[in-house]
Order: structure tokens, then sequence, then C-alpha cells
């Protein structure tokens, strides 16, 4: 069973980097404003949304999010992050590769929260990632398309996150 993509350790450490990161303060005529030390490329801010959205969901279910170094995760963090069943998005590349994703759990959560449209946004990744430059002009377009929606989000809601802390 293809449990879709597996969260990248370095997301996790960008994260703890995010939540680690000292702050600098500059002075403003009202008083101090903080603003995170750390300028995160936009990947590490996708990466860092995607985390943030993933670690708050599974805590809602009274979960505890895996980190890296510590033990695996159990099997209701497993089928809580990435869903149960059979995939529900699927797609077929050219090589014949047949590519799923889950549209329950808390990584399908974040995505729709990140992207909007996660069928849209899964097949676009999936053309992109795999395709690189021969995935279609359209898919292209909609990867590019969606993943700045995604960065505009993920800055959003680091923003609104780091300074609630």
């Amino acid at each position: 069973m293809n449990r879709g993509p597996r969260r990248p350790r370095r997301a996790l450490a960008t994260l703890c980097l995010l939540a680690a990161a000292t702050t600098a303060t500059a002075a403003t005529g009202c008083g101090a404003s903080r603003e995170p030390a750390v300028n995160l490329t936009p990947a590490d801010t996708l990466k860092a949304a995607q985390l943030l959205l993933t670690d708050r969901c599974l805590t809602g279910q009274g979960l505890t999010p895996p980190r890296p170094g510590g033990p695996p995760a159990s099997d209701a963090v497993d089928r809580a992050l990435f869903g149960t069943g059979r995939a529900e998005l699927t797609l077929e590349l050219p090589s014949g590769h047949v590519v799923g994703h889950h549209t329950d759990g808390c990584l399908a959560a974040a995505e729709r929260r990140l992207y909007g449209d996660q069928r849209r946004w899964f097949r676009a990744v999936t053309l992109v990632n795999n395709l690189k430059s021969r995935a279609p002009r359209a898919d292209r377009a909609a990867y590019q398309e969606l993943r700045a929606h995604g960065l505009t989000e993920a800055r959003a809601l680091l923003s609104a996150s780091y300074n609630h802390h």
C-alpha cells in the first residue's frame, strides 16, 4: 500500500530551528516588535508551515508528533498523519508507475490549508517532481501558482504562530 510521501526529517529540523531561533528586536515609536531572526528559504517556509499544521492536527487528536532522533511514530500516529485505506488520489506516470496519496489524515489537511486544492496540487507536484521539465506546461504553471499560494499561506501562518508566542 502506498501511504503517500513521508515527511522529511529536514522539515522537523526546520521547525525546531524556527522555534528555537533567537529574536531580533526592532525599536518602533510605540515600543518593540519581535521578528524571527531566521530567514527561511521558500522550501523551508513551506516545510515549517506544513509541520506546524500536522503537529497541531496530531496534538489535537491527543497524539505526540514524531521528532528526529526520537522514537519511531506509532501506528496510530502514522495513520493520523498519512491517512488510512486505499489512496484516494492516484496518478499514473508515463513510466507506468502509479503514485497514490490520501485525502484524509493530517498531511492532507495541511496540504488543503496551504495549497487550497489538494487534488490539483497532488497532480502538479507529482508531475513536476517526477517529470521535471518534461511535465506538461499546464501542470508546471499550476505548480508555480499553487506553490506561490502555499508560500503566502505559510508565511501568514508562521507569522501568526510566532506572534502568539
